[in-house]
């Protein structure tokens, strides 16, 4: 069940990778696909890549600051899939020249990105508005919003014909603000501002299959310094993102979604989600 008095849009819940998300099963190969992950170091952007080279992709892209990370994960993605052309280049998305140059040397071997997982991130300190550190606030927009931007616009020009975009959103960009939550402002304004900023990318470029996910709440890097606990392990991300990439979930296009809920129920209710505006971040009540 949902931690944290939490609501569940599927009634079934996970916290760990199951059958229907893995990327052993056929219907969710990603054979012939090029795919890019930013802050593939550690973390769920590791986990994604491994899933991804285990559901047979044709090249996995790791991007991050660190080299010695980039070449564990490497290490460990091509074990998990030997098959799978494994690439890795030291990038920092603040800096627009540099995720551009990383991206073009990639493309340039493996040819056009055909799913780009902007998952590169920080969490700001926590702590409340009116006393909140204005550098701190800044340091967060400067990762979560420009740097998502800047990777976004990077990945464009460079996209394969109905490429896929995934952003690793948070619940935090819909979530009130009440407890265990109610003093992450810093993370949630800027989570919001990246998940709208998707929506937008969306609109404007109706080639591109565009999601946000919210990938669970793990024990990453991220949080390593923090009293946040992990409750989900961090496979489950990259296994649904698998999933989310296939052919099973296109309903999905231009939603908010939750790695936790169920894949099948999802399916389930395809229709009425295409329908309508479940899923979306919007003001509840108004249908516009």
């Amino acid at each position: 069940m949902p931690p944290f008095g939490w609501t569940s849009f599927t009634a079934t819940w996970h916290d760990k990778p199951y059958p229907f998300i893995s990327p052993s099963r056929s219907e969710l190969s990603a054979a012939g696909k090029n795919v890019v992950i930013t802050g593939g170091g550690t973390g769920i952007g590791k986990a994604t890549a491994i899933a991804f080279a285990k559901a047979g992709a044709a090249s996995v892209a790791i991007l991050g600051r660190r080299l010695d990370r980039l070449h564990t994960s490497a290490s460990e993605i091509t074990a998990a899939g030997p098959a799978t052309r494994v690439l890795f280049e030291t990038a920092d998305i603040t800096k627009r020249t540099s995720i551009d140059g990383a991206l073009k040397t990639i493309v340039g071997q493996v040819g056009k990105i055909d799913i780009f997982v902007s998952n590169a991130g920080v969490l700001p300190s926590s702590g409340g508005v009116a006393s909140y550190d204005e550098s701190e606030l800044r340091r967060g927009f400067e990762v979560n919003v420009i740097g998502s931007l800047n990777a976004m616009q990077a990945f464009i020009p460079l996209a394969a014909p109905g490429a896929k975009l995934f952003n690793i959103s948070s619940c935090l960009a819909h979530l009130a603000p009440v407890a265990p939550v109610e003093d992450v402002f810093a993370y949630a304004v800027t989570k919001l501002a990246s998940t709208r900023m998707f929506d937008f990318v969306a609109a404007e470029n109706p080639e591109l299959h565009v999601v946000n996910v919210h990938p669970g709440v793990t024990d990453t890097e991220i949080n390593a310094n923090t009293d946040v606990k992990g409750v989900d392990e961090v496979e489950l991300p990259g296994q649904f993102l698998v999933w989310l990439a296939s052919s099973e979930a296109s309903f999905l296009r231009g939603t908010l979604v939750w790695a936790n809920w169920d894949a099948e129920e999802l399916i389930s209710r395809a229709d009425e989600i295409e329908d309508s505006l479940l899923l979306r971040v919007i003001l509840n009540g108004v249908a516009m």
